[in-house]
């Protein structure tokens, strides 16, 4: 071994032993005259590292999976919304999978108000405090119930990795292992209370954002 490849040596007990060790070899190589060699061992072929994309994905309503990774996120159609007044409510179903062929998923499911307060546009009332939100999953597993929006959050639970290639946008939805989807019902219930008659044409700019971290399996 050169010198320049020795190692550092360790703090504590096993510094001296290290340091003796080093000694030792470095007799052997003077004693072995001209013989010299080396070895060197490209580390985990390809690279180190994660070499997918972790991602979690929501089914369209044609079927087809929407990565739902973006920034601007992905616009989300729910049925009724234009129909809501005090006293109602609509509901919508958002199937979620995780995308990831080898890492679990950690998902947590978030209403937010767009804009921070969740006013859709100048001159247009602002129904968002007067909305109450609540969502489970297919098992009936209660996420937040009867809630304003500001509450309105809940995990998902892990969703186990894909086990095969991701989906690409647009491609038709196949679903993975048990446990790598949920399908999440998110209620809206408009309050029928003292104020809203003033909230004639009122409507609500709200998201629904889903958060994920990575967990090995």
């Amino acid at each position: 071994m050169r010198e320049h490849e020795r190692r550092r040596p360790r703090t504590g007990g096993r510094r001296l032993a290290a340091a003796a060790g080093a000694l030792l070899l470095a007799g052997t190589v003077v004693s072995s005259a001209s013989y010299t060699d080396e070895a060197t061992l490209g580390l985990a072929g390809a690279g180190i590292g994660f070499p997918h994309t972790f991602a979690i994905g929501v089914v369209a309503a044609d079927g087809t999976a929407e990565p739902a990774d973006a920034e601007v996120g992905v616009e989300w159609l729910v049925e009724g919304a234009g129909t809501l007044v005090p006293g109602r409510s609509v509901s919508t179903v958002v199937q979620v999978f995780n995308n990831t062929p080898t890492l679990d998923a950690d998902t947590v499911l978030e209403v937010v108000a767009r804009g921070g307060d969740g006013a859709v546009a100048e001159g247009i009332p602002n129904i968002t405090p007067h909305l109450r939100l609540s969502a489970q999953d297919q098992d009936g597993v209660v996420l937040f119930s009867d809630v304003p929006w500001e509450q309105a959050r809940g995990s998902v639970g892990r969703l186990v990795a894909r086990g095969s290639d991701p989906l690409a946008a647009g491609e038709p939805y196949t679903a993975g292992p048990a446990g790598s989807e949920r399908q999440i019902t998110l209620t809206i219930d408009y309050l029928d209370e003292p104020g809203v008659e003033a909230l004639n044409g009122g409507q609500a700019a709200l998201s629904l954002r889903i958060d994920a971290t990575s967990v090995t399996p």
